[in-house]
């Protein structure tokens, strides 16, 4: 079972560091100036995914009057932003994939901070449990040595190199892509028999209307061409699951009934966005590409 999450953990980083490798790669310097001085945007979307989709974890608990631990669970991942299928999402729906990137560093960083404070406070509110505390350090270091840093890397070779970073671009596309399929068998083949536990409950039902809630909310903060908020409505149910494992770890004594809970949730609100920019990615042409060959799968994403 230990050998079983280290190799887990170690496909996981691998696609991190290889999605966001390749956003560097398919990124240039003005591209991102442009989206950095959007800053209406940028507020709209870390208030929509700090404040509002925590809100609407609580929210979704108490419609589907969830138990205690997989209330728990939910407001947890809901209050966790920045998930690293982020990115990823932009590239499969052929939308704005720095401003994906971008996004999903940003909310990943504030969220290092603003997990534990959110969560706690809702978690009071709800009356669910509380005491959250985390080393917001060490989550602010995971970020920038998984994210920021490859991130950086891709997008300095871009900018030195530019013939050579196109070159790599199909290399670390075809790495991220394997892992994330690799990453989602394995999360369904771990979780299996919790994911069965949970059928006769509510909280698969609360999972994938939360995930949709978060969709609609970040598609209605955002504002621009269709492919900009659809990006910002994808992006907003993933959510990091890094800090919430640690959160159950400190906080909760790592118990069973929120672990089992959070896996339901964890597995439906990464492969429901994921399928939804499947669907977008179908029926979108990128500059030069034929209409005939425009309709890739998830494993299969344009950059």
């Amino acid at each position: 079972m230990e050998a079983a999450q280290i190799a887990f953990n170690v496909i996981v980083v691998v696609f991190i560091i290889s999605t966001m490798f390749g956003a560097g790669l398919a990124t240039t310097i003005p591209a991102l100036k442009a989206m950095l001085s959007n800053v209406k945007l940028w507020v709209a979307v870390l208030i929509a995914n700090v404040i509002v989709v925590p809100l609407l974890g609580w929210g979704v608990a108490e419609v589907f009057d969830l138990a205690a631990p997989a209330a728990t669970a939910m407001i947890l991942f809901a209050s966790s932003p920045g998930g690293p299928f982020g990115a990823k999402t932009a590239m499969i729906q052929k939308g704005e994939v720095v401003l994906g990137a971008a996004l999903q560093v940003l909310l990943a960083s504030v969220g290092s901070v603003t997990f534990a404070i959110v969560a706690n406070k809702i978690l009071t509110w709800a009356d669910v449990g509380g005491g959250v505390s985390l080393d917001v350090w060490q989550l602010v270091k995971t970020v920038a040595i998984l994210q920021l840093l490859p991130f950086a890397i891709g997008l300095f070779l871009r900018y030195s190199r530019e013939d050579e970073a196109k070159s790599w671009a199909p290399t670390a596309l075809k790495i991220s892509n394997m892992s994330l399929l690799v990453v989602l068998a394995l999360m369904l083949l771990g979780s299996w028999s919790q994911l069965v536990d949970l059928l006769g409950s509510r909280t698969l039902l609360a999972a994938i209307v939360l995930a949709i809630l978060a969709m609609a909310v970040g598609y209605l903060v955002s504002f621009g061409p269709e492919k900009t908020r659809t990006t910002t409505a994808t992006l907003a149910p993933i959510r990091n699951a890094g800090p919430v494992f640690a959160a159950i770890g400190i906080a909760f004594n790592n118990d069973p009934d929120i672990l089992a809970a959070l896996a339901g949730i964890l597995i439906l609100g990464s492969i429901i966005p994921l399928v939804v920019s499947g669907a977008l990615g179908k029926r979108r042409t990128l500059p030069g590409e034929d209409a005939a060959d425009a309709a890739p799968t998830a494993a299969s994403p344009a950059t």
